[in-house]
C-alpha cells in the first residue's frame, strides 16, 4: 500500500470552514471508482489549507501517483466549489508495510 498526501490551498480566508475535512472526505470517496484501489482517506487542516492523504494499494509509487492523479483530475472542480486549489500534486509516497 502507497501513501499519497495532496495539498489543498484556501482561496479566501485559510482558516478551515466548519465541516470543511469531512465534506472534503466524502467527495474523495464519492470519486474514488475501483480502479483507483483507495483505501482509506484522511482530509485535515494544516498551516496552507487542506492535506489529503490517501492510501492507495498500488505495486509502485508512479502507479500510486497516476491514480491518485486520476482522482485529483475528477474532483478539481467540486473542490474548488469549496474554496480549494489543488496545491501541490500528489508527491512523496511511501509504503505502509514497510517495504520499498
Amino acid at each position: 500500500m502507497r501513501i499519497v498526501s495532496v495539498a489543498l490551498q484556501a482561496q479566501g480566508d485559510p482558516t478551515p470552514a466548519t465541516g470543511i475535512c469531512p465534506l472534503l472526505h466524502d467527495l474523495l470517496w464519492a470519486h474514488a471508482t475501483p480502479d483507483i484501489r483507495m483505501e482509506h482517506v484522511r482530509v485535515r487542516p494544516t498551516a496552507a489549507g487542506l492535506e489529503a492523504v490517501l492510501f492507495v494499494s498500488a505495486a509502485s509509487d508512479a502507479r500510486a501517483r497516476a491514480d491518485v492523479q486520476k482522482l485529483i483530475d475528477h474532483v478539481r472542480r467540486p473542490i474548488a466549489a469549496h474554496g480549494y486549489t489543488v496545491l501541490a500534486l500528489p508527491a512523496a509516497d511511501r509504503r505502509t508495510d514497510g517495504s520499498t
